[in-house]
Parts: C-alpha cells; sequence; structure tokens
C-alpha cells in the first residue's frame, strides 16, 4: 500500500533529485497552484521508489506546472519487479482515495534512461493509456569540438563573427530584462505564446541557477539571447532562446548556439536538454530540424493518462 508522507520523511528517503522539477524547493515553490501536495512511497520496510504529485480538481498531477515530474529513486538499476508493483499500488491508492484521473509525465530519457525504459513497460502493462509520446531534443557536450552536421551551421558562425557579432553571460538587471524582451518580442512575432513572465524566472533563480546570454551586433545592439537552468550537475536546460527576426540573417542563432556549447562545455556539463519539438505530440517539423542541424539528437518524452478512475 502506498501512504502520504511528511516532506522531512520524504527526503530522508530520497536526499537526492533526478531533476530539479521533483526537488522540493521547486515543489514549495509551485505548490499554490494545487490544492495538496502528496509524498507517496510504499509503506512496506524497504523505500526504492516515491512519487511527488499535486492535488487539483480530483486529479493527481506530475508534474503541475513544469514541463515534466517523474519519479525519486535509491538508484537507477531498480529492479523492474519493484517499479511494476509501485505502479500497481498507485492505481489501487488513486482508486482508494475515490481520484478521477492521473497524468503523470516522465523527465526526458537523458536524466534516467534506464528508469524510464522500465516505468513506460509497467505502465502500459498496467493499464495507463500513453498519450502520443513528444520529441524531445538534447545536445550531447561530450563530443562536441565546434564541428556541426550541417556545413550551413558553420558558415553562418562565421558569417557572425565576420559582421562583428559578440556574446556574453549576463548578470546585471537591465541585461537580464534585454534578454528576456528578445525573447518576448521573438515570440510575439512568430504569434507563439510565452508562458513564464521574467519574473516567474527571477523567482524560478532564487531556487535553481539560471543563466543570461546575450548576442550584440557590431553597434552594441542586442540581437538574440537565451535562457539556460542548471538545476541538474550534468544536465543543463534550455528554456528560452530567440533573435530579433530582422537580425537572422547574420546568424544570430548559430553564434548563440556555438557560445553556449562552448560554455557549458568548458563547465563540465554533459548534455543541454533542449525541450520538446512537438506539442501533445504534433511535431514542429521546422523546429526539429533547426534543432537537429544543431547537434541535437531525438528522443521521446511520455506521459501516462488514467482517467475516469472509479468506473
Amino acid at each position: 500500500m502506498l501512504i502520504d508522507i511528511s516532506e522531512k520523511d520524504f527526503k530522508n528517503y530520497f536526499p537526492h533529485n533526478p531533476n530539479p522539477f521533483v526537488s522540493e524547493e521547486f515543489i514549495n515553490l509551485t505548490k499554490h497552484k494545487v490544492d495538496r501536495i502528496v509524498r507517496l512511497v510504499d509503506d512496506g520496510k524497504d523505500v526504492y521508489i516515491g512519487l511527488v504529485a499535486g492535488v487539483k480538481d480530483n486529479t493527481l498531477l506530475a508534474p503541475f506546472s513544469a514541463p515534466f515530474g517523474g519519479f525519486h529513486y535509491k538508484y537507477e538499476a531498480i529492479f523492474y519487479d519493484v517499479i511494476y508493483s509501485f505502479l500497481l499500488k498507485l492505481k489501487e491508492y488513486i482508486t482508494a482515495e475515490n481520484m478521477d484521473n492521473v497524468k503523470i509525465t516522465l523527465s526526458p530519457n537523458v536524466y534516467n534512461p534506464c528508469i524510464n525504459t522500465k516505468l513506460v513497460n509497467a505502465f502500459i502493462r498496467i493499464g495507463f493509456e500513453m498519450q502520443t509520446p513528444d520529441i524531445i531534443n538534447t545536445v550531447d557536450l561530450r563530443h562536441f569540438e565546434g564541428e556541426w552536421v550541417k556545413s550551413e551551421v558553420r558558415q553562418n558562425c562565421n558569417k557572425a563573427l565576420r559582421y562583428g557579432l559578440t556574446f556574453s553571460h549576463v548578470t546585471d538587471e537591465a541585461s537580464i530584462k534585454d534578454a528576456y524582451d528578445i525573447i518576448s518580442a521573438n515570440r510575439k512575432g512568430q504569434k507563439r505564446h510565452i508562458h513564464m513572465s521574467l519574473e516567474d524566472i527571477l523567482e524560478v533563480n532564487n531556487i535553481i541557477p539560471v543563466d543570461f546570454f546575450l548576442v550584440k551586433n557590431m553597434r552594441g545592439d542586442n540581437i538574440g539571447s537565451g535562457v539556460f537552468y542548471r538545476g541538474h550537475e550534468k544536465i543543463v536546460q534550455g528554456i528560452f532562446v530567440g533573435d530579433i527576426l530582422s537580425s537572422r540573417k547574420l546568424g544570430t542563432m548559430d553564434f548563440l548556439f556555438l557560445n553556449v556549447f562552448n560554455y557549458y562545455k568548458e563547465k563540465g556539463f554533459d548534455f543541454i536538454d533542449l525541450g520538446k519539438s512537438s506539442s501533445e505530440g504534433i511535431p514542429n517539423v521546422g523546429l526539429i530540424r533547426f534543432k537537429e542541424i544543431h547537434n541535437c539528437f531525438s528522443t521521446l518524452g511520455y506521459t501516462f493518462l488514467l482517467s475516469n478512475v472509479k468506473d
């Protein structure tokens, strides 16, 4: 049987977080968006896996205010039968609690490939519905030496240097706002919604280190920017990137990616998670191509549902 335990007890079982969005710091930052938080573990003597989730409108959500959630675990090589048993008990728990629905989005495979493989199999066998998987793009910095899979990216980087573009990591308030404003304008220009305000990002920065980058032209005008989270010891997460559309011919984005990749590689990170390139399973073909010519590999991101639990 699964039981809901305290934050302190849960931390004692799981002192390390497999990704930043399941940390207690992030959960506490966003807990006002749900009716309550539950921290579920097996009531037996051996606890190897746990789930932090929010409950809203009688639905169990993990995550409830993040791109993905996932599970806590003692170590990645947990036996399959332990995972299968936990998910069976999760189904029993939501039935006993008279909840209507469950929605769980796993972290991308780069965070925990072994656990994800077993979870996906177990979810399907137990009867959870798998949504059409989203396409996730990731850069492997361990093999990045400044070479690109498409020669046009290298050509654009060289063009950016000829045009006198510069790149910098910025920390002052005015530059941080400049970086955000570029991204906001870029989204509006493409009729795309930006789901976080600058204030939201700065709140996250209180618990997860956030990096802001600016690209300037030779006149010193801001023409490109990026926002990245450092919430994992080996994986950086790209949150927003954008440019001034009129400056795209200068190779702004290629120059931004080159410098961001080198920046994090020099700091010892192994991967950059550049997030989804699809929405509810529907691919953004242009975005996938853009990321893949910038050395991304594509994997699948999984969401599982259980609806009408009481029926």
